[in-house]
C-alpha cells in the first residue's frame, strides 16, 4: 500500500526517481486519451520541495506532447508544514508550466484555511471520510461537505468528492453541488489498457453498484483470518455486501481477509477502511444474512423423542367415566 512504500522510498532517497518515472508514464498514457480527458498524479511532499520538480515536469510533458492543462498534480496539506518562501516559489513555477494544482484529502491532517488564500489551487478533493456515510440518517458529514463546496465556489475552485460507493451517496453528492465524484461506484483500480478504453468513451461511465444493502445491527463474537494470523473481532452490523467489526488490531485498506462466523463458514472479504478500532469489510460474494437467524423449529426430518415419564402419567390417569373426588388446593384458605 502507498502508506507503506512511499515513506520508505522517501527515507531511502528513492522518491525522486520514482516520482519522475510516474510523471513520464502518466503523461505518455494520457497522450493516448481524448483531448477532453485529464489525468491526475499524486506528488510526495519531498518531491514537491525538490527544486528540480518543474524541470522534470516540463520534460515529461514535452516528451509526451501533452497539453499541460490536462495534467493535475495532487498535493497533500503536509507541504504547508514548512511555511517558507520556497513553497510559494514552487507553486508559482508549477502554475507557470500550466498544470492544474489540486489539494488532496482536504479536511484531515493539518487542515488550515489560511493557505487557501494564497495557494493557487484549481480544485479541492474532499476526503472520503466525509463522503462515506453522508447519506445515513443523523450523519453530520453532509453539512461538512456542503460547507466545503460553498467555500470552494467562493474561491473559484472545483470540488471532487472521494470515496463514493453507493447510489445514495452519489445522489447526495450531486445534490450538494460537487463538481466531480470519485469512487468505487464508477470503477476500481485497473491497468492502462482498461483505463484507455474507458477514457475513449464519449459518454460518462455509469455507476457500477446499487444502493447500500440493508444493514442489520447485532453484537456477535467472531474471528478474522489475515495472512495466516487469526485474531478475535466483534461483529457490530452486517449486510449482504459487508460488515462492520470492532478489532484491537488495525489492517490497511485493501487487505484480503476471511471472516469466520460460527455456523456460516469463512466469508472472504476486503478491508475497505480502518479507523479507531473499527474495520469496514466488503464481501467478495453476497452473504445470505438469514443464515444468522436462530432456528425456531426443528427440521422435518428430525425425530422428536417422547419422554417416558409422560407415558407413565397417562397410564396413572383415571378413566374419563370416573370422577375422582376433587381436592381443595393447599394454598387457598376458607374465609
Amino acid at each position: 500500500m502507498p502508506e507503506d512504500f512511499v515513506p520508505l522510498a522517501e527515507e531511502r532517497g528513492l522518491i525522486g526517481g520514482i516520482g519522475a518515472r510516474v510523471l513520464r508514464t502518466a503523461c505518455a498514457e494520457a497522450a493516448k486519451w481524448p483531448d477532453h480527458v485529464s489525468i491526475a498524479v499524486n506528488l510526495s511532499p519531498l518531491q514537491f520541495t525538490n527544486s528540480g520538480l518543474p524541470g522534470v515536469l516540463m520534460n515529461a510533458l514535452a516528451s509526451a506532447h501533452l497539453d499541460p492543462g490536462r495534467l493535475e498534480l495532487e498535493i497533500t496539506e503536509s507541504v504547508f508544514l514548512e511555511d517558507s518562501p520556497a513553497t510559494d516559489e514552487t507553486f508559482a513555477k508549477l502554475k507557470a508550466v500550466g498544470v492544474r494544482l489540486v489539494l488532496d484529502d482536504f479536511g484531515t491532517g493539518y487542515s488550515s484555511l489560511g493557505y487557501l488564500r494564497k495557494a493557487p489551487f484549481d480544485k479541492i478533493k474532499i476526503d472520503q471520510s466525509f463522503v462515506r456515510g453522508a447519506a445515513e440518517e443523523g450523519s453530520r458529514n453532509a453539512a461538512i461537505v456542503r460547507a466545503i463546496v460553498a467555500m470552494a465556489e467562493g474561491l473559484g475552485m472545483e470540488t471532487t468528492a472521494e470515496g463514493a460507493e453507493t447510489a445514495d451517496e452519489l445522489a447526495l453528492i450531486r445534490q450538494l453541488g460537487c463538481s466531480q465524484i470519485q469512487g468505487y461506484i464508477f470503477g476500481r483500480p485497473m491497468n492502462a489498457e482498461q483505463a484507455r478504453e474507458i477514457a475513449s468513451k464519449a459518454k460518462s461511465t455509469e455507476p457500477a453498484t446499487q444502493a447500500r444493502a440493508v444493514r442489520h445491527g447485532l453484537i456477535r463474537l467472531a474471528s478474522l483470518n489475515w495472512e495466516g494470523q487469526v485474531f478475535p473481532v466483534r461483529l457490530r452490523n452486517i449486510s449482504s455486501g459487508g460488515a462492520l467489526l470492532e478489532s484491537e488490531r488495525g489492517l490497511a485498506p485493501g487487505a484480503l481477509v476471511e471472516l469466520d462466523l460460527a455456523g456460516c463458514g469463512l466469508l472472504r472479504a476486503e478491508v475497505r477502511w480502518s479507523q479507531a478500532g473499527r474495520l469496514g469489510l466488503r464481501f467478495d460474494e453476497d452473504f445470505d444474512v438469514t443464515r444468522l437467524a436462530p432456528t425456531r423449529s426443528p427440521p422435518s426430518n428430525v425425530k422428536v423423542l417422547r419422554p417416558n415419564y409422560l407415558d407413565a402419567e397417562e397410564r396413572s390417569e383415571p378413566s374419563p367415566s370416573v370422577h375422582p373426588k376433587r381436592r381443595r388446593p393447599t394454598n387457598i384458605r376458607r374465609l
